[in-house]
């Protein structure tokens, strides 16, 4: 069976007519692997997991009231697509002190909720005019 149309048209920075024929296995999909690995092998010893919605118990009870009383706020109910101004200002000075660098807050500070989210999306930000990008629907595998 012949390749579909668009696969000659993948960028060569991303693998070029190779795209997405690897049988390598997703990197979550390994990290899911060794832990499960880890826990059988070593039944009676803790894991730390730091992995992506690995949480073990509930978050700290003052950490939870302030949240109650947060979320009863108007100035909270809107979603910040881009992050609130203040937040994107500290990143800014943050950046600065710690990097020499110089960032305008309203236009080169971006937040996201996550690295996956980041990584996810960060391969529009090197689409060129003309490049025809492929994008799965959304959201999380």
């Amino acid at each position: 069976m012949s390749d579909p149309y668009f696969q000659q048209l993948f960028a060569d920075r991303i693998g070029g007519n190779q795209y997405g024929k690897s049988t390598a296995i997703y990197k979550f999909e390994k990290i899911k692997r060794a832990k499960r690995k880890a826990l059988a092998e070593y039944p009676d010893r803790q894991l730390l997991d730091f992995g992506i919605g690995e949480n073990d118990s509930m978050a700290d009870e003052s950490v939870r009231r302030v949240m109650a009383q947060e979320i009863n706020k108007p100035e909270n109910r809107g979603y910040a697509d881009n992050g609130v101004d203040q937040f994107k200002e500290a990143v800014a000075r943050f950046m600065q002190r710690e990097y020499g660098v110089d960032l305008d807050p309203a236009t080169e500070v971006n937040h996201c909720i996550g690295s996956k989210t980041a990584l996810s999306i960060l391969p529009a930000a090197f689409i060129n005019p003309g490049d025809i990008p492929l994008m799965a629907v959304p959201g999380y595998p």
